[in-house]
């Protein structure tokens, strides 16, 4: 066996959800060995995954990778709905989601197959100096007692050569998918049920007579459950129906490409269709499964899918995985750096699970529901069956939980990071555990256009967000405020690193740099920013006379909100004292 490794962080699995978290640590000075038992490069399929929501792209927007993707997708803005003969569009159906989106710049959906999302998150690892150790298995590990050192040894094997080698790491990470062998290893129950119900999803490039070939559509078919149109990147199509035991007696156990084309064309009906190539298809049993616990030791961490599996129903899988991984990554590496205490780490288990359980608790509803059959108490009663239509109820499920599938909506509860209280009460409308909204202001002088999540971009640290009103009226509680903090060595470290940000509104005509000039003297507040049309006061709730500090944590979300004075000062003091080391 050979000499061992040591790292902070080992990584079995390198989907997207992987990398993405081994690119965190490493960009924030954590070092990570990632491993996978795939050819990852080698590109086999392209399918899988292939659509980010507006949330997933906001996050990887604030880690500087989203460019990357939109280099090379497709965008969604517009959704239709036909019924089972085709004559007729039904609005506000399903997909409808995807539009009319408010409170972001991403307004838009990303259609990208899985295998380019990995490619471009491989690349950036590679910038950070994290190789990928790919066609590699781990086959053991046991974690110490700290009277032994504490972490993690794992005994990993080359499927190439089967050499062996060891890597002793603080935390593990299993990453690696619905079989996890981490979470298998471990005895973790992995709670929920497999259905009955099988779906296929096939890639192609295609003609068709379909009047919106490159939007999302779902057509109501009496045979083939809810189908899905789904335009992807590079001009390829992906449509997705239900394989029904009608189908299976047809072609039998040994489901062949050509008998995937033929139920797909007689899916799409009335439209034509015709497949010129086909680059990816999979037939899959329904299953809505969630691990017990997201860390099963404390130096053991599970993420992605092989917590949490579901249906492809609303392609929320690698959107609920990204969430996990930026929740995750900021607080690991806050710990691994001595930066907070590993209590941190617990808020990622209970606020990523309880969001994996809402979401499989509407993945069983609705995929239900596309497959023609009515959920469980939910049946038509006795003379009901004509006026209840199921694809209307399955509409309405979409609607009501548009919040969430674009992931603009999701929030957490209270916890040792998302609190309230301490004189913050009625100063911001927004509590603690909402998204932080990506608000428009200025720079002062060339008054360019910023938003709010491109100056609080996630580098792993909190930021202290001050909205005041014009500073000359402003400047007693912005003194206290201050003051408070030129006093604390805590905060003024934070200041230091160039972690606070002020929101003001300009004078009239105020086009200069008059906002610092006003703010002399009143460190350690470094930049600056216009709120000139009181927009990004109004959608935080923040009172031009009140004013108030809003502490943003890293993956966006407010945290935590203080009065503009000096007993906010301490109350914020306190609040990060709470789970930082101070």
């Amino acid at each position: 066996m050979t000499a061992s490794k040591s790292v902070d962080v080992l990584i079995i699995g390198a989907g997207p959800v992987g990398l993405l978290t081994a690119y965190q640590l490493a960009q924030w000075g954590c070092s990570v060995h990632i491993i996978d038992k795939e050819d990852k490069s080698s590109m086999k399929e392209s399918g899988r995954a292939n659509v980010l929501y507006s949330r997933s792209a906001e996050l990887l927007d604030q880690l500087s990778l989203v460019d990357d993707l939109l280099q090379q997708c497709d965008l969604v803005r517009e959704s239709y709905t036909y019924d089972s003969d085709g004559k007729r569009v039904i609005p506000a159906r399903v997909w409808n989601f995807v539009e009319n989106i408010e409170d972001t710049r991403f307004d838009f959906a990303i259609m990208l197959r899985q295998a380019f999302i990995e490619g471009c998150l491989r690349g950036r690892l590679a910038e950070v100096g994290v190789a990928l150790a790919e066609e590699t298995e781990c086959v053991g590990f046991e974690a110490l007692s700290e009277s032994e050192g504490g972490g993690v040894v794992s005994v990993l094997r080359s499927l190439g050569t089967g050499e062996e080698y060891t890597v002793q790491s603080k935390y593990l990470m299993g990453a690696d998918g619905g079989r996890s062998f981490v979470r298998r290893r471990l005895n973790i129950p992995f709670e929920g049920d497999t259905t009955q119900d099988k779906w296929i999803r096939v890639d192609g490039r295609i003609k068709t007579d379909l009047p919106t070939p490159r939007a999302y559509a779902s057509i109501e078919s009496q045979t083939h459950g809810n189908v899905l149109w789904a335009p992807l990147d590079r001009g390829l199509t992906r449509i997705g129906y239900v394989y029904t035991p009608e189908q299976e007696a047809r072609h039998g156990r040994n489901l062949t490409k050509e008998a995937v084309i033929e139920e797909a064309i007689a899916a799409v009906k009335p439209f034509k269709l015709e497949f010129e190539s086909v680059e990816w298809w999979t037939l899959y049993i329904i299953g809505q499964r969630v691990a017990s616990t997201y860390q099963p030791h404390e130096r053991i961490l599970l993420v992605g899918d092989a917590c949490h599996t579901h249906s492809s129903g609303a392609a929320q899988g690698l959107n609920t995985g990204i969430h996990d991984a930026t929740n995750l990554a900021w607080k690991l590496s806050l710990v691994l750096r001595g930066l907070a205490k590993p209590s941190l780490l617990e808020t990622y288990n209970s606020e990523r699970r309880s969001a994996a359980q809402r979401l499989i608790t509407f993945d069983k509803r609705i995929s239900t529901l596309m497959a023609n059959k009515w959920p469980a108490g939910e049946e038509p009663q006795p003379g009901e069956e004509q006026g209840k239509d199921i694809n209307a109820v399955l509409a309405d499920a979409f609607d009501d939980a548009k919040g969430y599938n674009t992931g603009l909506g999701i929030g957490y509860v209270g916890n040792l990071i998302n609190q309230s209280g301490s004189g913050g009460e009625g100063l911001c409308a927004l509590r603690a555990g909402e998204r932080a909204p990506d608000v428009a202001l200025l720079r002062p002088g060339t008054l360019e256009k910023v938003r709010l999540h491109s100056v609080t971009p996630n580098r792993g640290c909190m930021y202290l967000v001050a909205f005041v009103g014009d500073p000359r009226d402003s400047l007693a509680g912005i003194a206290s405020f201050s003051s408070y903090l030129a006093q604390s060595g805590f905060l003024t470290a934070a200041a230091k690193n160039d972690v606070i940000r002020i929101i003001t509104i300009p004078s009239v005509g105020d086009t200069s740099l008059g906002t610092q000039e006003a703010l002399e003297g009143q460190a350690p507040f470094s930049p600056v920013y216009y709120d000139r049309k009181r927009g990004a006061h109004k959608r935080y709730g923040v009172g031009l006379k009140s004013g108030a500090v809003v502490v943003l944590r890293p993956d966006g979300y407010v945290g935590f909100v203080a009065e503009l004075s000096g007993k906010g000062g301490q109350a914020v003091e306190e609040y990060l004292g709470g789970f930082l080391v101070v």
